[in-house]
């Protein structure tokens, strides 16, 4: 969850990064665009990504990289930035993240309702990455929020620059990959959609999928 620091303006943002949005590759397009990375509980600035990924996670594990809303409101750093933040259809996103569920379950336990719920419930809680986490329980109430289904062209470019202050443009669509990435998911069967449609029906109602 960084905020971006323009090396030349100074001027930042904060951008709410929920896991399976295309926060990476954005990331990469805001350094390329002359932004650093500023952690929320230290001035110092990283602008390479990688290093900002691993100094997050390995040596001095500064934060969590995907805070969600009642925890980043505490810090008094991104009190006064304006945040941005990329939401994604719930079935879209949980199935691009499944090659990572399904190493928690089996197929059949994610169809079946009551142990479906449980094993969302759960990992909701105890998961550092919150990959599980319902969107909107990261954004504020006033974070500007941009549709992953709208793209990431020409229309999103004049979104992001009537909030920052500095002219954005997207300049690269080659982005750091992980394993999980091409991990063998999860079957897309209607069981299981209809069971993600329950647990994140909140998602589907505030942001109108």
């Amino acid at each position: 969850m960084p905020i971006f620091h323009h090396n030349q303006t100074g001027e930042k943002f904060f951008f709410i990064h929920i896991p399976r949005t295309a926060g990476r590759f954005l990331s990469t397009n805001f350094l390329r665009n002359h932004y650093s990375v500023e952690h929320h509980l230290t001035k110092e600035r990283v602008k390479d990504l990688d290093n900002y990924l691993t100094s997050v996670w390995i040596p001095e594990k500064i934060e969590i990289l995907h805070s969600h809303y009642p925890v980043y409101s505490k810090w008094k750093s991104v009190k006064d930035l304006s945040s941005i933040a990329i939401v994604r259809n719930p079935i879209d996103r949980f199935f691009s993240a499944s090659g990572v569920y399904a190493q928690v379950a089996s197929q059949s336990s994610f169809e079946d309702w009551t142990t479906c719920k449980n094993i969302f419930s759960k990992h909701r809680l105890i998961d550092v990455a919150n990959w599980w986490r319902p969107q909107h329980e990261f954004v504020s109430p006033h974070t500007k929020i941009w549709k992953y289904e709208d793209g990431f062209g020409e229309k999103f470019c004049e979104w992001i620059n009537k909030i920052l202050p500095v002219h954005f443009s997207i300049k690269t669509h080659v982005y750091d990959k992980r394993e999980y990435d091409q991990a063998p998911g999860l079957i897309k069967t209607k069981a299981l959609t209809d069971n993600i449609k329950k647990f994140y029906h909140q998602d589907f109602d505030k942001f109108n999928y």
